[in-house]
Formats: structure tokens, sequence, C-alpha cells
């Protein structure tokens, strides 16, 4: 048996190494079938990682990249936007305000594997701002001027993945949550640590996902001058967690299943970004975002299906609610809205715009009570960063080649309750007295 072992060890080898270039590179599969076989230790599979990895850039034209030993995978990736925009909005009173741009976003991400079951990444990104890589054409300080084009790091992170089941995260990394936009914006990078754990037991899949994300630091934590309740904002970290567990249940195949995954959201040291009197008429223009008082519980769930002639479905909705919102809108002066509390997002998708010519489509209703969320997380476009509003949401992809889309977006809303502001700050103006919202997006992506 053991003379076996070592002849199919040796064959093995031997044919990864001798490989072509492209064979060298995808070579990891191989190597964790013969871990799983018992054929290699996971001290051997590195080993072999690290020499394929050397014949890789010893005998291929891409070795000039002259790649540390210690890399066993890197990759390249990424997306361009060109994006048409139209967005609006009206008050109460009638008087309205329109933005219409041309803008861009480039984003690229080098990551890659190295030895001992580490893994890194960064991202470089356009834009500085937290909910958008946007950049607006023209918004500069003269014709064809470069003041606003600059590039940033939008992700920088280290991974660490003792076992198959078991991952841990630190860094700027991407979301590690399952959620929707009505509570994260897609485009935010949380800052601070995440733990996963994901198994499967036949069609039963589990997962759990733990984040310890730092929301915004003061910089100088207990300052010697002394503070009083007028200034007591920003003297110390204030910390962000949440804690989800999900479940999977796969019906048949990998494309028909149904997931569930609640999350709570807490925040600690919150009670400093309160400001009480910004909610107490509706014309109040400051924009609100305080944090005081949210310990949001959300659940997101799905369907997924194929439908008889070939094509995908997915029913999807997710609900929220703040589970300390009575205090919150007793914080600012309204407690006769403890009812608004709650959140929720429903939506239907038919197709998937994944090879060319192919198409989907999607319909959304979603209402955000202006208590329930945190205003500074809420997707930037479908309703301007905004909580208390309420509307659909069309939206489509065309495929135009397998790593190119054209797409549609359109979204409609009201201000849910009219006696109270629309609380965030988005890109139609501060005026949180916001009464409509309308936006048109045309989108033409590219992904590498």
């Amino acid at each position: 048996m053991r003379n076996l072992k070592t002849k199919l060890i040796a064959v093995a080898t031997a044919a990864l190494v001798c490989a072509s270039a492209a064979l060298a590179q995808d070579s990891g599969p191989l190597i964790d079938i013969l871990v799983r076989k018992g054929l290699l230790s996971d001290q051997e599979a590195e080993d072999l990682r690290a020499e394929l990895v050397r014949d890789f850039a010893s005998n291929t034209a891409a070795g000039k990249l002259n790649l540390s030993s210690t890399v066993t995978e890197l990759r390249i990736s990424g997306d361009a936007r060109i994006r048409y925009e139209g967005r609006g909005g009206e008050l109460a009173n009638g008087d309205d305000l329109h933005r219409d741009r041309f803008r861009y976003r480039f984003r690229t991400l080098l990551s890659g594997k190295v030895l001992n079951n580490w893994a890194f990444g960064a991202r470089l990104e356009t834009s500085t701002g937290s909910r958008s890589s946007n950049v607006t054409m023209g918004d500069d300080a003269g014709p064809f001027a470069k003041t606003n084009d600059g590039i940033y790091i939008g992700q920088i992170y280290a991974t660490w993945t003792p076992t198959a089941e078991w991952s841990f995260t630190a860094g700027r990394m991407a979301n590690p949550l399952v959620t929707t936009s009505m509570v994260w914006d897609g485009d935010i990078n949380p800052e601070g640590l995440a733990e996963q754990f994901r198994t499967r037991r036949g069609n039963n899949e589990f997962f759990v996902t733990l984040g310890q994300f730092l929301y915004s630091t003061s910089g100088t934590q207990d300052p010697f001058a002394a503070v009083t309740p007028a200034n007591i904002a920003g003297t110390e970290d204030l910390f962000f967690t949440a804690w989800q567990g999900g479940y999977k249940r796969y019906i048949n195949g990998a494309t028909n299943f149904f997931q569930i995954s609640p999350v709570l959201y807490t925040f600690l040291g919150a009670d400093q970004r309160a400001n009480p009197a910004a909610f107490n008429t509706v014309a109040t223009a400051t924009n609100a975002a305080p944090i005081n008082n949210l310990t949001v519980l959300e659940i997101p769930f799905e369907y997924n299906w194929v439908a008889g002639n070939g094509v995908p479905l997915r029913a999807f909705a997710d609900f929220a609610i703040n589970l300390d919102a009575d205090k919150r809108a007793a914080k600012f002066g309204r407690p006769d809205l403890d009812g608004e509390d709650k959140a929720y997002h429903v939506g239907f998708q038919y197709g998937k715009a994944s090879l060319p010519r192919e198409w989907d489509a999607r319909v959304i209703y979603q209402s955000v009570g202006a208590f329930a969320l945190d205003s500074n997380l809420v997707d930037s476009d479908l309703f301007d960063s905004k909580t208390n509003m309420q509307g659909f949401i069309l939206g489509g992809n065309y495929a135009l080649g397998a790593a190119t889309q054209l797409s549609l977006t359109y979204a409609n809303g009201e201000r849910k309750n009219d006696s109270v502001i629309a609380s965030g700050s988005g890109d139609v103006g501060a005026n949180n007295a916001l009464d409509k919202y309308w936006i048109w997006q045309v989108d033409l992506n590219v992904k590498f």
C-alpha cells in the first residue's frame, strides 16, 4: 500500500510539474483531491504548490513577473462602468430639483493566495465616497481637467482559512454578510474583523458570519479638556457589530434552493452620536444621521428555482426591525412615532443575464420606517440615502457579451410618514423635507 501511495504521488507530481503553464496555475483542485484521498499531507500539498509556482516562474514567459516563492495564486480582476443618471426630488410645496449627469467607475482587485492557507487582496477604485466609486464627468476645475479623477484604496485585507469550513478576515473588506440594498449599500467595504463558518450536510447548508467593524474613530479618546454634553460627540471610537446565522436548503441541484439568514446589528458607544433636535419638525433641513438607539434585526430570505422553459427565477425579501426604536423616537422628540420601527423589501427577478443575448428583469417594493435603519448605510441611489421612504424599483440587464452588460434601473418613492423628515444625506440636496424622489440609471458594464 505504501508503494502504491508513493507511485501515485510521484505520477501526480510529475504530471503537475511537467504540465503547461495554464495547468500549473490551475492545479489547486487536483492537489486538494490528493489531500482528501490521504495521498498528500497538508504540508506536502503546500510544498508542492510552492514547487509548481517556482517551476512556472522559471519556465514560462509569465515567470518574468518574478513572483515570490510563497505566492501560490495571483489574480487580477475588476470592472469598468459608464453611466448616465438622472435623479430628482420634490418638496411638499411643489418646489423641485433635478440632477442629470454622466459618470464613470473603475475598480481593480489584486488578490492572491500564499502558503499555509493565507490569502490577501487590495482593490483600487475611483472616488473617495463610502457609498459610491463614481466620478462625475465634467465636474472639474475646468474643461477636461482631472481634479476629481483619483485612485484610492477601496479594499485591503488578509484572510486565513485554516480549514474548508472556517475563514478569518481582517482589514477593509467586501461586505461578508448576506443582506440587501435596503440595509447596506453594495459599495460599502466595512473595516475591522470578520469570522465565517460554513458547512454542508447533504442538501442542508449552515453558515455563521460574525463582524466587528470600526464605524468611526475620534482620533483622541478622553481628551484633557473637560467634556460637556454639548461636545461629547467624537470623544470615543464607535464600533459596529454583526451576528448572522444562516440556513440554505438545496431542493433540486445548485440552482433550486431556499435560504434564510437573520442578522443582528449592535453599536458600541452610539449615544455620543445623538442629535435630538434634528427630527423635531418637518421643516428641519439638517441631515440627521445619528445612530443612537439602533439595535436592528434583519431577516433576508430568498427562493431560487428554474421555470419549465429553463429560465432562472428568484423571489426574495428582507424584513428589518429596530428593537430600540421607541427610545430612538423619544430621544428625537417624537415618542408618538414608536411604530416607525420596521422596514421591508420584497422583490421578484425573471432570468439571469450571464451569456450573450441573455436578459433579466426585476421588480422591488420597499418601505423603510423613520427610526428603523441606519441612514448612513442604506443604498445611496434607490431612495437617495434616506430612510422614511417607500416606493418601487424596476431594473434589468442585457448581456452584450460574456463580460459586458447593459443595465437599466428606475426607482420612484415618496416620504412614508409626512409628519417627520426623510433622514439622510443624499444627492438631491440636504433638505430632509423631501416628499417625492425618482432616479433613472443606464449603465454599460465591462468586467474582467
